[in-house]
């Protein structure tokens, strides 16, 4: 078997193994259990070996490090810093097996998928996976489901997803929801790709607004903001975007009167409600 031949198979396996951690984190509440967070370290760890093959197989391999790449491994180096000076050594040895996990996987991705096609694909599976979870906090909302998955989440008339905490779900979804919409309005797409896409834009602005957590109310708008005001200065993609950002205001006006949960969160919002509850933050 010919070099050219191993590296093509290493990295399609490098790919299916990072859209296997990609989609398996989610899906599992985040992986911050152990048994769910060792699957992830079983996959990384493939992937290092794919990727030494890679490397063994090219006659010049080549390192890619964009200026990014510094400002990622001086959190690493940090998160090590810390590591040395913890008080609790077993619980910080957790968190810098994460952080040297994703940071590995940073670099990995970043040498072995840098192509558009390795490149769209991880993003479309993304944009789906969030689509679907996002339709699971939804339906979650609407029933009044306390549920993820088989256990019993602590926060009720939420959405959640396939997390625990709906703030989680919303982080996952306000990195996500920008991505959609710049493939609706900008991407080279058929056109049942394109609607595809933009009703999955849709989908995950519900879920959104499902998860009822006012910091990702106001990352979301932040991160709208400011995609549309690029948007609005390229005469090309200037009436798609206006059309697009009517569509999800009018969809917030009917449904924002109809939701005395939301009009609550929001209230407290704006009052500056800042008061620790029982429970804990």
């Amino acid at each position: 078997m010919d070099r050219e031949r191993i590296d093509g198979w290493c990295e399609r396996g490098i790919l299916a193994l990072v859209l296997g951690i990609l989609v398996f984190g989610p899906l599992a509440m985040g992986a911050v259990g152990a048994f769910e967070f060792l699957v992830l370290q079983a996959l990384a760890v493939g992937v290092l070996v794919l990727w030494t093959v890679r490397l063994w197989v090219h006659e010049r391999p080549k390192l890619l490090w964009p200026p990014i790449g510094w400002a990622v491994l001086a959190f690493a180096g940090y998160a090590i810093a810390r590591y040395l000076t913890a008080d609790i050594e077993y619980l910080a040895r957790q968190e810098l097996i994460r952080v040297l996990i994703y940071a590995f996987l940073f670099f990995a991705i970043l040498n072995n998928l840098h192509r558009q096609e390795s490149t769209t694909v991880i993003s479309f599976t993304l944009v789906f996976l969030a689509m679907a979870i996002a339709g699971y906090a939804v339906y979650q909302y609407a029933t009044g489901s306390d549920r993820v998955w088989h256990l019993v989440k602590p926060y009720q008339g939420r959405g959640s997803g396939t997390y625990i905490c709906p703030n989680h779900l919303g982080g996952f979804l306000e990195m996500l929801l920008p991505l959609a919409l710049a493939y609706t309005l900008t991407g080279r797409l058929k056109p049942v790709t394109r609607v595809l896409m933009g009703y999955a834009a849709l989908v995950m602005t519900a879920g959104i607004v499902a998860t009822v957590s006012r910091g990702s109310w106001l990352a979301t708008g932040f991160a709208l903001t400011l995609l549309f005001g690029v948007l609005a200065l390229l005469r090309r993609y200037r009436l798609p975007a206006a059309a697009l950002l009517v569509l999800l205001v009018a969809g917030l006006v009917v449904f924002v009167p109809r939701s005395f949960t939301f009009q609550s969160r929001a209230r407290q919002l704006m009052a500056g409600d800042s008061q620790v509850r029982a429970h804990g933050r």
